[in-house]
């Protein structure tokens, strides 16, 4: 039975899997500040190289990323141009990494520039103004039309120095000024942060919701059970809490248990501090036979039992989830969405 990521579930996808968005057009721009790389020592080349392509292999799938046609401008090395850098076999480039640089932007969109992208002063909350790439700006002009969109800057760029994640950015425009959310990528691990942020900045569907779920969450396993209907909060009043646990779920509660020594308590208090009320099923709830059944599931001809739930409200909505799982590398069953079970 193939699980909510997809496929058996054998292994975590977490780098590997193709972008979740069924809208045919493309989410990451890459910043042509990810081909700058005058500066780098060999070793910092190669380190660049495999950050860059660690980043952008998950949306190498010929419609989720693309490029600005001026980046094949761009001065990778000194007096070399990406173009030559990704053809030339005196580019300057190891071959075996420009090999896969070349598969990976063959794989993205090249974007000529228009009107909205001309690159105009914008800055970050205490930071200057400085002039964006094309890159930049248009990731910037797309977010400003309220699609969620990340700009891949990637590990080595000092401009824009902006911090990875979601930021708010002020645009020069026409009219004045604006201020646009966008997501920065980095590095492959801020990649889950983008897609759970989409689910709520664009309020995802129901019926799209674990489309995204792979990606948004990899360290979690999703029961085929699970059904979002089941909660007695309505979805887009529910979805916000939902997409917070999960994620928290997914950061921090194995390392949390190691940490703790298993001590529940500490467990518990840790989420707390996030304002997230979680906690393994009491003893009474263990002691009657047929509720401590309900929190058994069904997950790729296995059961497992999920023990701990989080609660939006003292009296409804929970999500129940196991104890990390060894034969899945530690990742977390999420079992049960419901209003409240039988204890």
């Amino acid at each position: 039975m193939a699980g909510r990521n997809g496929g058996e579930d054998q292994q975590a996808p977490s780098g590997t899997v193709a972008a979740p968005d069924g809208d045919g057009d493309y989410r990451v721009v890459i910043a042509d500040e990810c081909f700058d790389w005058r500066e780098l020592t060999d070793s910092g080349l190669q380190d660049a190289l495999n950050a860059l392509a660690q980043a952008l292999q998950p949306f190498a799938d010929g419609r989720s990323a693309a490029f600005m046609e001026p980046a094949y401008d761009v001065e990778c090395r000194p007096s070399v141009t990406l173009m030559d850098a990704l053809y030339s076999p005196d580019g300057g480039l190891p071959r075996d990494k420009r090999a896969r640089l070349q598969q990976l932007v063959s794989k993205c969109r090249c974007v000529k520039p228009g009107e909205a992208d001309l690159p105009q002063p914008v800055r970050v909350p205490d930071g200057e103004w400085r002039e964006p790439s094309w890159g930049a700006a248009h990731a910037l002009a797309r977010a400003a039309e309220g699609r969620a969109m990340s700009c891949l800057v990637g590990s080595h760029a000092k401009e824009p120095d902006w911090p990875s994640g979601w930021i708010t950015v002020t645009r020069t425009t026409e009219a004045g000024q604006d201020e646009v959310t966008v997501h920065v990528l980095r590095l492959a691990d801020d990649i889950p942060v983008f897609w759970r942020r989409l689910l709520t900045h664009e309020s995802v569907p129901a019926e799209r919701f674990f489309t995204f779920t792979g990606q948004a969450f990899p360290r979690l396993l999703f029961a085929d059970s699970l059904r979002l209907h089941h909660f007695k909060g309505d979805y887009p009043e529910v979805l916000p809490w939902l997409v917070k646990l999960l994620g928290a779920l997914d950061d921090h509660f194995t390392r949390t248990l190691a940490e703790c020594g298993g001590d529940q308590t500490q467990v518990v208090r840790r989420f707390a501090a996030q304002g997230l009320d979680i906690s393994p099923e009491s003893a009474n709830t263990k002691k009657n036979a047929k509720a401590w059944e309900q929190r058994n599931v069904e997950y790729n001809s296995g059961t497992y039992r999920c023990e701990w739930h989080g609660k939006r409200l003292w009296d409804r909505d929970r999500v129940h989830f196991s104890l990390p799982i060894a034969a899945y590398g530690d990742r977390i069953l999420i079992g049960v969405f419901a209003e409240h079970l039988p204890t």
